[in-house]
């Protein structure tokens, strides 16, 4: 077991998506962070071993904080990505982390927790009050730094924070015959869109050819991606939903290819498109100075 970090005790469990769970820790001493951090989780897991058996061993993991620095509770969402018992084809071992603490972590068990370090992450300029005017770019796995956000909007409603959520994601429902939501916050979402007046909802589906129809001006679903119209011609994604691009701070959070465009090719090299930064660039004429990104905590998150 690490020694390294502090002890936060489970104090509830949440379901959010078949494959995912918000964990609520309560902190064995007071845990000081800012909106927009994250935390490196460990515990001692149990995995399949070569010989067929099961091996014990301590992991760990980076997770976007998804609830606000005012309470007294953290939360975190866990969303499984390599299903239970998956074997790297080239190690031939047990790899995963995120289908383990789901299956194995219980309310009353307690983890290792490490803070990041990092003071200038891409929300600083939110948490420091530099910025107030945000349009938070979110892909399917970059929405639990805007949960926290949004919480903090209800608990410090003098700092006068307007959000414009965009949040991109393949379906609305786990498949055409099992409508189970596959949303992450999906109605918590629309519930806070519906009750805080500086907070509109922008939910974009990349492979959906039906949506739901809004019945609240703060809550708007859309076909296809961010920056393309459904004619296919580019897009003023955020003039359209904002009315201007000017003066608004655009933080980012997703995978390389939702933030830059990067993605694996079927050769295992990489392929370059356009990403958010590229769009909010080229197509807004956003600045360098009025964007940021979230990528470090997915770069050691192979759940």
């Amino acid at each position: 077991m690490s020694d390294s970090g502090v002890e936060w005790e489970v104090v509830d469990k949440i379901p959010e998506t078949p494959s995912s769970n918000t964990f609520v820790f309560s902190p064995c001493e007071k845990a000081e962070f800012s909106v927009g951090q994250f935390v490196t989780v460990g515990t001692t897991i149990t995995r399949p071993s070569q010989d067929g058996g099961t091996e014990e061993d301590w992991a760990e993991r980076a997770y976007s904080i998804a609830s606000s620095p005012a309470r007294d509770l953290v939360e975190i969402c866990i969303k499984t990505e390599k299903p239970y018992g998956y074997v790297t084809p080239t190690l031939k071992k047990a790899d995963g982390f995120a289908a383990y603490f789901n299956e194995q972590v219980r309310k009353g068990d307690r983890v290792k927790v490490r803070l990041e370090k990092r003071k200038d992450h891409f929300l600083y300029k939110v948490a420091s009050g530099l910025e107030k005017d945000i349009a938070y770019w979110s892909g399917a796995n970059g929405v639990e730094s805007a949960r926290g956000l949004i919480q903090w909007m209800e608990d410090r409603p003098d700092l006068g924070i307007r959000l414009l959520l965009f949040y991109s994601n393949p379906h609305l429902y786990l498949s055409e015959t099992d409508r189970r939501i596959n949303v992450i916050y999906y109605d918590w979402l629309i519930e806070k869109a519906k009750s805080i007046p500086n907070l509109k909802v922008v939910l974009t589906f990349t492979r959906d050819s039906q949506i739901p129809v809004s019945d609240h001006p703060h809550v708007i679903y859309r076909r296809g991606r961010f920056f393309t119209a459904e004619d296919g011609t580019p897009e003023k994604t955020l003039t359209k939903y904002r009315g201007t691009a000017d003066g608004v701070f655009n933080p980012i959070c997703g995978s390389s290819g939702f933030v830059t465009g990067v993605v694996a090719g079927p050769d295992g090299g990489l392929v370059r498109r356009k990403g958010m930064i590229q769009n909010l660039a080229e197509i807004e004429g956003v600045g360098t100075e009025k964007m940021d990104r979230e990528q470090f905590y997915l770069d050691h998150a192979h759940g």
